[in-house]
């Protein structure tokens, strides 16, 4: 039978307080944030936190929050947390890792315990990993697959069995397996839109390997489909495909660039490939945004915009919300409350910086 959100709030608190009862003067979570973290009321928050309170867990005090009752010993017996293991092949970038901070703090929420377990696919194969780990209990795993989209065959056969697994930021063509990601060609064709409505005429694309993934074609797909519908005729040598891993990458961006000095608009994919596209424009010479305007696929060294050519405008995934959807998609096939072949998609957000020129600034 389903909890009420304020029972849930009460077991998480119970953990909390389970878990920190030794440790003089711990506050609890406030109202306010027990609402944002369980998306609900302050007025149910607080029926939680005053139920605690009656019933001698808690102590609150009026403008300082609420605290361990240094006095409880016998805590009612709160179900442990299940496990879950998210499956990556690496966590090296800011994207992987907001992905991992929404799927924990939704598991988390729902008493389940997030393990990650981060191995090439190699080594998945070679010691039989994933076998072991749902031999000792997990009820669940989310797959971030590697680019290369090789699927451990033990992963395979868990979804032919419908072992809740739930895959994130690409899905599987072949099979009816749950999954959580964006709209990537949605991320494309926004991205032509966008710098078309900026007055662009000649629009290029760098991006990785098609065959790195479905969500790779899909930009791809999208990139073509917007010139299509604008009417525009694609040219072939406009787009251009770069592995990250080739030594010569910025000989083969500064030349793609030099050899096309009529784009006025660039999209390209924001991760290691965006480095080497920031060394090309300062190689070239290029002016950002004045000859060139530049979009990104997602954002990752915003951080770093200060000390780099340019700020760059970015296509970007709300990351720490597919992590969210993923893990909600996965304790509901855990507890049956949805099928397990869901296809759940989100859309992209633009956020504009100095690499390209307002569409208000255009138009005056």
């Amino acid at each position: 039978m389903a909890k009420f959100i304020y029972e849930e709030i009460k077991e998480y608190l119970l953990r909390q307080i389970q878990e920190n009862k030794s440790t003089p003067n711990y506050i609890l979570p406030s109202e306010n944030q027990l609402a944002v973290k369980f998306s609900t009321t302050r007025i149910t928050a607080k029926r939680a936190l005053n139920e605690l309170q009656e019933e001698g867990y808690i102590i609150r005090r009026h403008g300082k929050g609420s605290f361990i009752n240094p006095s409880v010993s016998d805590l009612p017996h709160v179900q442990p947390n299940e496990f879950v293991c998210m499956l990556l092949p690496n966590i090296k970038s800011l994207f992987i890792s907001k992905i991992v901070a929404g799927a924990k703090e939704y598991c988390s929420r729902f008493g389940y315990t997030l393990l990650l377990m981060i191995e090439p696919e190699d080594r998945l194969n070679k010691l039989n990993l994933v076998t072991e780990i749902v031999k000792r209990g997990i009820k669940g795993m989310l797959v971030f697959p590697n680019s290369k989209v090789n699927y451990n065959k033990d992963l395979l056969l868990l979804a032919l069995k419908n072992f809740p697994i739930v895959f994130v930021d690409r899905y599987m063509e072949s099979l009816d397996v749950s999954s959580v990601s964006s709209m990537h060609e949605e991320a494309g064709r926004m991205a032509v839109n966008l710098l078309l409505d900026r007055g662009c005429k000649n629009i290029g694309f760098i991006s990785v390997p098609s065959a790195a993934g479905s969500s790779v074609r899909e930009r791809i797909s999208g990139y073509e489909n917007a010139h299509t519908d604008n009417g525009m005729l694609i040219h072939r040598d406009y787009l251009t495909e770069i592995s990250k891993y080739d030594p010569e990458i910025d000989e083969k961006i500064c030349a793609y660039l030099s050899s096309h000095p009529e784009l006025d608009g660039l999209l390209s994919y924001g991760d290691v490939v965006g480095i080497h596209v920031y060394k090309a424009v300062k190689t070239l010479r290029l002016k950002v945004p004045e000859n060139l305007q530049i979009i990104f696929l997602d954002d990752e060294y915003s951080a770093y915009a200060d000390i780099l050519p340019f700020s760059p405008s970015c296509i970007v995934q709300q990351s720490e919300e597919i992590g969210r959807k993923a893990a909600a998609c996965l304790v509901n096939y855990i507890t049956g409350k949805s099928k397990h072949d869901e296809k759940i998609q989100l859309h992209y957000e633009f956020v504009e910086r100095s690499s390209t020129v307002s569409a208000e600034k255009k138009s005056r």
